[in-house]
Protein backbone atom coordinates (compact mmCIF):
# COMPACT_ATOMS: atom_id res chain seq x y z
CA UNK A 1 0.00 0.00 0.00
CA UNK A 2 3.04 2.63 0.90
CA UNK A 3 4.19 1.81 -2.93
CA UNK A 4 0.35 3.31 -4.03
CA UNK A 5 0.64 6.24 -2.40
CA UNK A 6 4.34 7.11 -3.43
CA UNK A 7 3.28 6.73 -6.69
CA UNK A 8 0.05 8.34 -6.73
CA UNK A 9 2.33 10.80 -5.18
CA UNK A 10 5.18 11.25 -7.92
CA UNK A 11 1.88 11.50 -10.70
CA UNK A 12 1.21 14.52 -8.85
CA UNK A 13 4.41 15.96 -9.06
CA UNK A 14 4.86 15.13 -12.75
CA UNK A 15 1.45 16.89 -13.60
CA UNK A 16 2.50 20.04 -11.71
CA UNK A 17 5.74 20.28 -13.67
CA UNK A 18 4.66 19.49 -16.80
CA UNK A 19 1.84 22.43 -15.86
CA UNK A 20 3.95 24.38 -14.81
CA UNK A 21 6.06 24.46 -17.65
CA UNK A 22 3.43 24.94 -20.50
CA UNK A 23 1.43 27.76 -18.03
CA UNK A 24 5.21 29.80 -17.72
CA UNK A 25 5.93 29.41 -21.26
CA UNK A 26 2.79 30.14 -22.78
CA UNK A 27 2.13 33.59 -20.12
CA UNK A 28 5.66 34.93 -20.74
CA UNK A 29 4.98 34.50 -24.69
CA UNK A 30 1.86 35.85 -24.76
CA UNK A 31 3.31 39.27 -22.15
CA UNK A 32 5.98 39.43 -25.35
CA UNK A 33 3.59 39.69 -27.94
CA UNK A 34 1.36 41.94 -26.02
CA UNK A 35 0.09 45.56 -27.18
CA UNK A 36 0.88 46.75 -23.75
CA UNK A 37 1.73 44.96 -20.01
CA UNK A 38 -2.24 45.45 -18.89
CA UNK A 39 -3.30 43.38 -21.92
CA UNK A 40 -0.37 40.95 -21.44
CA UNK A 41 -0.93 40.70 -17.48
CA UNK A 42 -4.60 39.73 -18.07
CA UNK A 43 -3.87 37.38 -21.14
CA UNK A 44 -1.21 36.00 -19.38
CA UNK A 45 -3.09 35.38 -15.96
CA UNK A 46 -5.85 33.84 -18.13
CA UNK A 47 -3.61 31.39 -20.11
CA UNK A 48 -2.25 30.11 -16.27
CA UNK A 49 -5.47 29.58 -15.13
CA UNK A 50 -6.67 27.36 -18.82
CA UNK A 51 -3.11 25.31 -18.75
CA UNK A 52 -3.41 24.46 -14.61
CA UNK A 53 -7.25 23.58 -15.51
CA UNK A 54 -6.05 21.28 -18.38
CA UNK A 55 -4.17 19.48 -15.91
CA UNK A 56 -6.50 19.23 -13.31
CA UNK A 57 -4.87 21.44 -11.12
CA UNK A 58 -7.77 24.04 -10.08
CA UNK A 59 -7.03 24.77 -6.67
CA UNK A 60 -5.98 28.47 -6.42
CA UNK A 61 -4.81 28.30 -3.01
CA UNK A 62 -2.19 26.11 -3.77
CA UNK A 63 -0.75 28.22 -6.87
CA UNK A 64 1.35 31.19 -7.28
CA UNK A 65 2.34 33.52 -10.40
CA UNK A 66 4.25 35.95 -10.68
CA UNK A 67 5.11 38.28 -13.99
CA UNK A 68 7.96 40.65 -13.35
CA UNK A 69 8.97 42.87 -16.72
CA UNK A 70 12.41 44.66 -16.28
CA UNK A 71 14.66 46.30 -19.05
CA UNK A 72 17.93 45.12 -19.01
CA UNK A 73 19.47 48.35 -21.07
CA UNK A 74 18.18 51.09 -17.64
CA UNK A 75 15.68 52.17 -19.23
CA UNK A 76 17.04 52.52 -22.39
CA UNK A 77 14.93 51.22 -25.27
CA UNK A 78 11.59 50.31 -22.79
CA UNK A 79 8.70 51.81 -21.72
CA UNK A 80 8.86 55.01 -19.69
CA UNK A 81 9.61 54.04 -16.69
CA UNK A 82 7.14 50.93 -16.60
CA UNK A 83 10.21 47.96 -17.36
CA UNK A 84 7.81 46.80 -20.77
CA UNK A 85 8.90 48.31 -23.69
CA UNK A 86 10.55 47.06 -26.69
CA UNK A 87 13.87 45.01 -25.85
CA UNK A 88 12.53 44.43 -21.99
CA UNK A 89 12.80 41.00 -20.44
CA UNK A 90 9.04 39.07 -19.34
CA UNK A 91 9.89 36.60 -16.17
CA UNK A 92 6.83 34.38 -14.77
CA UNK A 93 7.09 32.19 -12.13
CA UNK A 94 5.04 30.11 -11.21
CA UNK A 95 4.57 27.30 -8.10
CA UNK A 96 2.24 24.83 -7.41
CA UNK A 97 2.28 22.97 -4.22
CA UNK A 98 1.17 19.69 -4.49
CA UNK A 99 -0.27 17.39 -2.20
CA UNK A 100 1.31 14.40 -0.45
CA UNK A 101 -0.90 11.53 -0.67
CA UNK A 102 -1.38 9.26 2.26
CA UNK A 103 0.47 8.56 5.05
CA UNK A 104 3.94 10.69 3.55
CA UNK A 105 1.88 13.53 4.79
CA UNK A 106 3.32 13.97 8.00
CA UNK A 107 6.74 12.62 7.37
CA UNK A 108 7.19 15.00 4.55
CA UNK A 109 4.66 17.59 5.27
CA UNK A 110 1.74 18.79 3.35
CA UNK A 111 2.78 19.73 0.13
CA UNK A 112 5.67 19.64 -2.63
CA UNK A 113 6.57 22.77 -4.58
CA UNK A 114 6.62 22.59 -7.78
CA UNK A 115 7.86 25.65 -10.28
CA UNK A 116 8.71 26.80 -13.07
CA UNK A 117 10.56 30.07 -14.81
CA UNK A 118 10.66 31.30 -18.02
CA UNK A 119 12.30 34.47 -19.55
CA UNK A 120 11.57 36.12 -22.63
CA UNK A 121 12.44 38.98 -24.08
CA UNK A 122 10.26 41.83 -25.73
CA UNK A 123 11.06 42.42 -29.61
CA UNK A 124 13.29 45.45 -29.72
CA UNK A 125 12.35 46.62 -33.06
CA UNK A 126 8.32 45.98 -32.60
CA UNK A 127 6.29 48.87 -31.99
CA UNK A 128 3.62 48.57 -28.51
CA UNK A 129 0.88 50.69 -28.51
CA UNK A 130 0.16 53.08 -24.81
Amino acid sequence: MPLVYVIVTMAGVQRAMLATSSAAREAGRLMAVADNEEVGRDRAERAVDDILANHQLTDRQRRAVRITASCPDHGQGCGEGTGFGPGATVEVTITYRVPIAGFLSPVLGLDLPVGATNRTRVDRYRGLSG
